[in-house]
């Protein structure tokens, strides 16, 4: 009986040191991280729990090994600090990406734009900038996390001298469109049908040349809009690596680090499926092998992980899906280390995608 009620209160220990840990990366998130973007009152109250959580975590190990040897107490801090920190980091990601604070536009609209509204699901309203242009095909640029339409005012300043028709659109609960915010881009499908609808009613775009420009999780949103619009004819995503568990499984490493961090990719997405009315989107790979859109995946040199997720969606469909590798670039840094190249690679493979056929 003795033994059983050992094994009982270790077991109780950890599931109380795992809720601990939880608390921990979820308070972070709500709490330092939305200081930092001005919201005092939640900063506050989200440090002041983060602190809590950390004081009954000490307690706790202080609790379990305060009659051990330090040969124990150590290593026990260090297993205890482990199993903390990959329990407590994806729920910092998962909160901050269900419950993120607003971004805000910050720049002013590029000449010759018009403010525009789109329509979306749920009578959500998305905010943008549309520049019409002059050589029939119409692309929508989508920004990364945390950013709005002005974060890709570069990028269409380069298309923009080739011709095509831009909207520029704050993505869901970013700048200045509404609906709930949503860091992971599981709104990309419903969002950008919208915008394809709204851009296909435009007198200089002609039909079935329609295409999507996006960077990070607007990248990501793109390919998987292309997944689920036929009427997307081309796609350009710059620094893809995954929205969900299911696309970065399929290029993480098969040995135990990789496990661990599939188990914490997991653990993500069910707390931000808990918390976001955000429907879950198919992986990526499944877009890449449904759609009949031409692919471009531009990736940078510096960041490992997204030529190793380029290569294992250009494997499932090597006719549609092309590859550039920026040398020198950091992370969605394709225009700013090479304005030239990225220009040529871009606009050369736009022209082929919307080429008429032989």
């Amino acid at each position: 009986m003795g033994l059983a009620r050992r094994w009982l209160r270790a077991g109780l220990l950890l599931l109380a040191a795992a809720a601990l840990a939880t608390v921990v990366g979820a308070a972070a998130a709500i709490g330092p991280a939305r200081w930092a973007h001005g919201d005092r009152a939640l900063g506050v109250a989200g440090t002041a729990l983060l602190v809590l959580a950390v004081v009954a975590l000490v307690l706790l190990w202080h609790r379990a090994t305060r009659r051990r040897r330090w040969f124990v107490r150590w290593p026990t801090a260090l297993a205890g600090f482990v199993l903390g920190a990959v329990l407590a980091l994806p729920a910092a990601i998962g909160v901050y990406a269900a419950w993120p604070a607003r971004a805000m536009v910050g720049a002013a609209a590029p000449e010759g734009a018009r403010e525009v509204t789109v329509p979306a699901d749920g009578g959500t309203r998305l905010a943008g900038w549309y520049l019409p242009g002059d050589n029939g095909t119409g692309l929508v640029l989508a920004h990364g996390a945390s950013g709005t339409r002005a974060s890709v005012l570069d990028q269409a300043a380069v298309l923009r001298r080739h011709g095509y028709s831009l909207l520029l659109l704050d993505a869901r609960g970013h700048g200045r469109s509404g609906g709930r915010p949503m860091e992971l881009g599981w709104w990309g499908e419903a969002d950008l049908r919208a915008a394809v609808d709204w851009l296909a009613a435009q007198p200089e775009v002609a039909p079935g040349r329609i295409g999507l420009v996006g960077l990070s999780m607007g990248g990501e949103e793109a390919v998987g809009a292309a997944g689920a619009d036929p009427r997307v004819a081309a796609v350009v995503a710059e620094g893809v690596t995954g929205r969900t568990a299911a696309d970065k499984d399929l290029w993480l490493p098969r040995h135990a680090l990789g496990a661990v961090q599939r188990g914490m990719d997991a653990w993500r997405d069910v707390l931000v499926g808990a918390l976001s009315d955000a429907p879950k989107p198919p992986s990526l790979l499944s877009a890449v092998v449904r759609t009949q859109a031409r692919v471009l995946l531009v990736t940078g040199a510096q960041v490992p992980d997204e030529a190793v997720a380029a290569a294992a969606l250009k494997a499932a469909a090597p006719d549609r899906v092309e590859v550039w590798t920026v040398p020198g670039a950091g992370h969605t840094g394709g225009l700013a280390t090479d304005p030239k190249g990225w220009e040529r690679r871009v606009d050369g493979f736009l022209g082929r995608a919307f080429a008429p056929p032989a």
